[in-house]
């Protein structure tokens, strides 16, 4: 289905369950596996086996598990970009026949490919990871075993937050208009513009002549073009992921039961800059804290009879507290202004410039604010999934999952520092008191003003102006001006622009009762030949959702999904193939969609502007949505020490209906607020992709040689979720390739190559485009056994 703008808000399409537990977010799967036993991958609709349900696929990830059969083994890593890679799983018995143990570990430390230009001791895209997990397994009885498992990634940082290449904006939209008139781009504010009428604007000389480790920094050689990342805020970001669960089993007659209960830890936190070593952005940013609990019940039935079944009972509770940081410095206020502020405090100032630049600075500087979105989802399920083995050569699986989901989501935007303007505050925000004093939006004072108030008028006609307090409230600040009154009427707009929306806390809530089903016959002609059909049904949660302190919650997204495939195994020609056909109907599918934004629009209406209805980017629900396709895959072994693996599809994912999309940039002169992406393809989605691998292994003289490859190939797709034309990432491949041999005892040498041929395709982009983080990267590993 591609790709889809990711919300914390939302349940994730593709599920993921390592060890039988379920994650909740999709963020729990980012992080390096390790001591990996089995990978399992399934499309559609799924759920009818236990665990928490998905729409659109589930990847089950399998770690190797205790044993009473002792053993050790080893890995090293030495490979470009200082890169070190250790790995290490011992194991074996504790007590013989009662208690055996596994602890595993990886550590990975490597500078990324990419340098900031401010400081060459920052790399973006650099790992910086720790990962250890410890399991027992109990076994009292032949009829009861217990498997606990602890596994934690402690607090780290990595800077990959910024990597992100800038290019010129085209001046011009197809129909000749100028794409940026008023001169709110990076470029214009650096280096001048244009508007409409031809007249140039200068650059902002606030940042012009700026010097950062001892060179002038300008627009062209410090901002622009492809490698060329220079910014302050190198902080990047800090993860930690840890766990615990317990599974219990109990082997009954004819059935097997199973209790798993698991906890998850995890955390996130950011630190954001606009892209310029300027002093704009501190400590902006998100984070999320994120905790769930997982209780499953099932019940197995043993293979032999005519019917095959699993039964159980699922529950999962998470609570997800998602951060939202502004922080701004002393040139944030310069950035940020718009033109006709900046002209006012700065450029046409005059006799009052001084005054000008330094509310300028004051306007933003050591400003934060913080948004906090809190989310409580409770979700209980009962499910069966069976297989009637009517005869020797059909089979009739089928399947029911029935879920119920409560959710709240409670957001709160406040201001937690003033910094140094604090007197240029609104007097509210949403029914949130800040403090500020009434003024036009001349500057001149409004009525209703208390002391207080008048006193911060005061105090800013003095502090910018050296107007002499009076007995009079109000005074001084009266008698500013009208030039200064604007001055101020100007660092007071830029500040509340800022600042924005502030909320006290608004909640949404979402309950609703979701369906998945199943209907899959199979009929086996011979060993050979196996033909299958199924049918499967799924309902995604909608999500409690506040779009700008407006609830707008999101409907729960609905999947029918078809197959028809042939699964062959020719033993004769050393050949297992295996081929489909699928489709998938989605109503109301969930992704990014663009609404109104009611609290910029009444904001607009307030202050009488024309035009006045703003928009924002949402999660949302997009009436239709297909995917379509065939499938294969297959291994070929027909030649002595040589396995070959291939696979293939053809996918054509598209709306089928989306009426009310987003403006791709270079369509912004169109008059109307939506264009009609029915029938576009889906962002991300390649309609060819293919994947061909081999291993070829020869024994000689007491050592094995070994040396594998694997190309994987992706035809176009566009990387924008408005599918914009400068968002087409042409077709390409990427191959990996390792030579190694193998020596008595174990011990293997291997050299690796990753992206052999530095595959670095990216869209054209309107402004900007993220590179590929992993270009060609080559390494030795060294690994054995004890």
């Amino acid at each position: 289905m591609g790709k889809r703008s990711f919300t914390e808000t939302q349940d994730p399409s593709v599920g993921v369950v390592v060890d039988g537990v379920s994650y909740g977010l999709s963020q729990l799967a980012n992080f390096d596996f390790y001591d990996v036993e089995s990978v399992d991958v399934v499309r559609g609709p799924q759920g009818t086996l236990g665990g928490k349900g998905a729409s659109s696929g589930v990847v089950t990830i399998n770690t190797r598990k205790p044993s009473f059969y002792p053993t050790a083994d080893y890995s090293i890593t030495y490979g470009q970009n200082e890169t070190v890679i250790g790995k290490a799983n011992l194991g074996g018995p504790v007590i013989d026949d009662l208690l055996a143990w596994r602890g595993s570990f990886i550590v990975h430390r490597a500078r990324g490919f990419y340098d900031n230009n401010f400081d060459h001791n920052y790399s973006l895209y650099n790992k910086n990871r720790v990962s250890a997990r410890t399991q027992f397994l109990f076994t009292p009885t032949s009829t009861f075993n217990a498997r606990i498992s602890l596994d934690v990634e402690p607090h780290a940082p990595q800077v990959q937050n910024g990597l992100t290449f800038y290019k010129n904006q085209p001046d011009r939209f197809a129909d000749g208009s100028l794409t940026d008139p008023s001169g709110t781009t990076t470029r214009a504010k650096l280096t001048g513009f244009t508007n409409a009428g031809g007249v140039f604007t200068g650059p902002r000389a606030w940042f012009s002549n700026r010097s950062f480790n001892g060179a002038p920094y300008t627009y062209d050689a410090n901002y622009i073009g492809d490698d060329n990342i220079n910014f302050n805020e190198n902080q990047g970001q800090t993860v930690h992921n840890k766990g615990g669960s317990a599974e219990l089993t109990w082997d009954l007659p004819g059935h097997v039961f199973t209790s798993q209960s698991a906890v998850r830890i995890y955390s996130f936190d950011a630190h954001n800059d606009e892209g310029t070593p300027f002093d704009i952005s501190r400590n902006g940013g998100g984070g999320v804290a994120y905790r769930q609990f997982t209780q499953e019940f099932k019940l197995k039935s043993k293979p032999g009879g005519p019917l095959d079944y699993v039964a159980g009972l699922f529950h999962i509770r998470t609570d997800d507290d998602i951060a939202s940081k502004s922080g701004w410095g002393s040139d944030a206020g310069a950035w940020f202004a718009t033109t006709a502020q900046y002209n006012t405090l700065e450029r046409n100032a005059g006799v009052n410039r001084g005054a000008g630049l330094a509310l300028l600075k004051d306007a933003l500087d050591d400003l934060i604010v913080k948004g906090d979105t809190v989310v409580h989802t409770k979700s209980n399920a009962l499910y069966g999934n069976a297989t009637w083995h009517t005869t020797d050569k059909v089979n009739v699986t089928g399947g029911l999952r029935v879920t119920r989901e409560d959710r709240t989501t409670t957001d709160t935007r406040i201001l937690t520092a003033n910094g140094t303007g604090a007197a240029l505050n609104p007097v509210a925000v949403r029914g949130v008191a800040l403090g500020g004093f009434n003024s036009a939006a001349t500057g001149a004072l409004g009525a209703g003003n208390s002391v207080d108030q008048l006193a911060q008028a005061d105090a800013i006609a003095n502090k910018y102006y050296g107007a002499a307090i009076t007995s009079i409230p109000g005074g001084a600040y009266a008698g500013l001006t009208a030039a200064q009154q604007a001055q101020v009427a100007a660092a007071k707009a830029l500040r509340a622009g800022q600042i924005g929306q502030l909320l006290s806390g608004v909640q949404a809530k979402y309950g609703d009762t979701l369906y998945t089903a199943t209907l899959a016959p199979s009929y086996r002609f011979n060993d050979q030949f196996t033909a299958y059909t199924s049918w499967q049904y799924g309902e995604k949660s909608g999500s409690a959702l506040n779009v700008n302190g407006v609830n707008a919650n999101v409907r729960p997204e609905k999947t029918h999904a078809f197959e028809v495939g042939l699964k062959t195994s020719l033993p004769q020609y050393s050949l297992v193939l295996n081929t489909d056909l699928f489709l998938m109907n989605i109503k109301d599918y969930q992704s990014a969609v663009r609404v109104v934004d009611e609290f910029t629009t009444a904001t607009n209406i307030a202050n009488n502007q024309a035009n006045p209805i703003a928009y924002v980017t949402a999660q949302g629900n997009v009436p239709k949505a297909r995917a379509k396709g065939l499938e294969f895959d297959g291994v070929y072994s027909g030649i002595p020490n040589l396995s070959v693996r291939f696979s293939g599809a053809w996918n054509d994912a598209r709306y089928v209906s989306f009426p009310l999309a987003a403006k791709p940039d270079e369509l912004a002169y169109l008059p109307g607020a939506y264009v009609d992406q029915s029938g576009l393809p889906l962002p991300g989605a390649a309609k060819w992709t293919g994947n061909i691998g081999a291993e070829y292994r020869k024994p000689y003289n007491g050592r094995e040689y070994h040396a594998s490859f694997n190309t994987a190939f992706t035809s176009r797709y566009n990387n924008t979720d408005t599918m914009s034309s400068y968002g087409w990432v042409s077709g390409g491949a990427i191959t990996d390739f390792s030579l190694g041999v193998a020596f008595k005892g174990g011990f293997d040498v291997s050299l690796t190559v990753k992206n052999a041929f530095d595959n670095r395709n990216h869209e054209p982009a309107w402004v900007s485009y993220s590179p590929n983080p992993y270009p060609r990267w080559y390494g030795i590993t060294f690994s054995g056994k004890l």
